[in-house]
């Protein structure tokens, strides 16, 4: 009876110890401390705190944007244990995710402190992460996914240009693009919850996916010209011009017909933002 109660004991302690280390391990959680290090501490989001909304990474794992008990924002991955901080976020919402390339770009809206709109576009590769902070703090930007999944514009109206930031094959450049025909950079709200635009759509332009092109307004018929007053050199010259018409021999070689030039290509200088790499396996 002594054996069957150690042995039944011993395996309790085993169970509790194992469920602790279990609670310890998911409660455990890996933050960057401004010196190229990590600390390491008690995962308070995690086991108080309150997941705001969960995005599935292209390789089928999830990701969850978290708020602790203090009111602090990150992002942790389900097979990591090192998370992503959004120190300044007094809120904070997953606005956009697509698979671009061989990343999953996430796109968090927040806003801090004398800035209403502020925005994290982080870029997923298993543990690896490329992060950004971007925003004018006042405007919500559209964004437009390419049609071959490969690129995505972030369009933030700019006076009478539109700055546009395009994530592509790990960078993030921007640049500075003319204004399309039909957009309206001073509508409020320039795009919605979904960062899509509210207004009239983007024209077709290099970077741009959308595929709509708005038509030019129809041209307006000339007005008709008054006839002119018989024997008046005006009247004269027709009849000049057609007795020389039919003079003339006819052509021997078919009339070359003249197309529309194309309009010249969009050139624009892009710089490329550096982003923050973190690797949540460290």
């Amino acid at each position: 009876m002594t054996t069957y109660k150690n042995f039944a004991s011993a395996h309790w302690r085993k169970l509790i110890a194992g469920v602790a280390v279990g609670v310890l391990l998911t409660g455990c959680a890996m933050t960057p401390n401004g010196r190229g290090g990590v600390m390491v501490g008690l995962d308070t989001a995690e086991l108080f705190g309150t997941p705001i909304s969960t995005f599935r990474l292209r390789d089928g794992t999830e990701g969850t944007l978290r708020k602790d008990p203090q009111g602090k924002y990150s992002i942790k991955l389900s097979q990591a244990f090192r998370v992503v901080p959004l120190a300044k976020a007094i809120t904070a919402r997953v606005a956009r995710v697509e698979n671009v390339g061989e990343r999953t770009v996430v796109i968090v809206e927040t806003q801090e402190r004398g800035c209403a709109y502020r925005y994290e576009v982080l870029a997923f590769q298993g543990t690896d992460v490329l992060q950004w902070t971007v925003g004018n703090c006042k405007d919500r930007p559209r964004v437009e996914l390419a049609a071959d999944a490969k690129s995505l514009n972030i369009d933030f109206p700019n006076v009478n240009r539109l700055s546009r930031m395009i994530y592509t094959d790990n960078r993030l450049l921007n640049a500075s693009v003319a204004v399309p025909p039909g957009v309206d950079t001073r509508a409020q709200p320039f795009a919605d919850d979904a960062l899509r635009a509210t207004g009239p759509v983007i024209a077709t332009m290099p970077g741009s996916d959308s595929g709509r092109v708005i038509p030019a307004p129809p041209a307006a018929a000339p007005a008709p010209a008054s006839a002119p007053k018989a024997g008046s050199r005006a009247s004269a010259r027709p009849r000049r011009q057609e007795s020389q018409a039919r003079a003339a021999p006819p052509a021997t070689s078919l009339p070359v017909q003249r197309s529309a030039a194309p309009a010249a290509p969009m050139i624009f200088q892009a710089e490329e933002i550096k982003p923050v790499v973190i690797d949540l396996r460290k």
